[in-house]
């Protein structure tokens, strides 16, 4: 397997240094390009024994000096989604499939989630469902499920899960006692239907680079932590018109720090505000817009822009804008 890469922001030195120590069997295993994105104009630290170690595979430490300047004035750096500057260089660099982890996440035993990520994006998701989880199903067929294509995957989270900080300072004891639960295989999000994205395990074929575009913060309106919030609430819209599928579910990671509660829950209370109406008002928007006939991905990410440009609100006229010089960085 290859044409795989892993996209890891970081800006804690001791942090990505464990990372790299958990992850090398599976990276090795599943031959991933990693890409290490260090959240600062410059690098500060080397990586020089890990890169040692993960010899047979592609180590690249980037920071913000790599990406062009261009690129760096849509996105958001100091903060996660400097991401994006990964994301640019996996996609020059021809890999098929980009997932994307923080530095705080963690193997699970006994899975290689970067074969189950090849394994849903490029193999896509059975047609038929069955409603068993330990059975087969009276009438499930035996071989042949059938097969739907995917372009946009979302995995999840055990031990501490992607909750907000209110719900976090409310239930953080709990969590060792009582982990989440999910459903155990990728499932489609139906069309139509929206789910909070989880920007620290994701993944995506290459093709569809272009169009991931990570919210940019508000600083005047006080918008933080939504940034995969609304990229995946404007993406999943984006597929559903083009009728391209977003899932959702398996893969697995363990989740080993999680932030502080109190400041995360400071941080989203104005941006939890606009969360509750925006989706609707851009469905809204979308409804009276988008050509039902017109189903090209990048006819409709520019009309989705010009959309949010159009919006009497900051952050989403700032989006738009941001969004159509992110694109400008593609050939497509």
């Amino acid at each position: 397997m290859n044409n795989l890469a892993l996209v890891v922001p970081t800006i804690r030195e001791d942090q990505i240094r464990e990372f790299l120590n958990s992850w090398r069997q599976p990276i090795l295993e599943a031959k991933v390009n990693v890409y290490i994105v260090e959240d600062n104009k410059e690098r500060s630290f080397g990586l020089h024994q890990e890169i040692e170690k993960y010899k047979d595979v592609n180590l690249i430490h980037l920071c913000h000096d790599d990406a062009p300047q261009s690129l760096l004035d849509c996105i958001n750096v100091k903060s996660p989604c400097c991401r994006q500057i990964g994301f640019y260089q996996a996609y020059r660099d021809n890999n098929k499939i980009i997932v994307t982890l923080d530095d705080d996440v963690r193997p699970v035993a006994h899975t290689n989630i970067f074969t189950e990520f090849c394994n849903i994006l490029e193999g896509g998701v059975p047609v038929w469902v069955d409603p068993l989880l330990n059975y087969r199903s009276r009438g499930y067929p035996v071989e042949n499920v059938g097969e739907i294509k995917v372009s946009f995957h979302v995995g999840s989270f055990l031990t501490v899960p992607d909750v907000d900080g209110e719900t976090q300072l409310k239930y953080e004891k709990e969590f060792s006692a009582n982990p989440p639960k999910y459903i155990p295989r990728a499932t489609i999000v139906p069309e139509g239907q929206l789910i909070p994205v989880n920007g620290g395990i994701c993944g995506f074929k290459r093709e569809l680079t272009p169009y991931v575009h990570f919210s940019t913060w508000c600083p005047e309106l006080k918008y933080r932590r939504f940034d995969d919030i609304w990229m995946g609430i404007i993406l999943k819209r984006i597929l559903d018109h083009c009728g391209l599928r977003m899932t959702y579910g398996k893969t697995f990671v363990n989740h080993i720090r999680a932030s502080v509660a109190s400041k995360n829950a400071a941080l989203e209370a104005s941006g939890k505000i606009w969360n509750e109406k925006f989706w609707e008002i851009l469905d809204q928007k979308l409804n009276q817009t988008l050509l039902p006939a017109d189903k090209n991905i990048r006819n409709t990410f520019v009309k989705v822009a010009q959309v949010l440009e159009e919006m009497e609100n900051a952050w989403a006229e700032k989006e738009g804008r941001d969004m159509l010089k992110w694109l400008d960085h593609f050939d497509v």
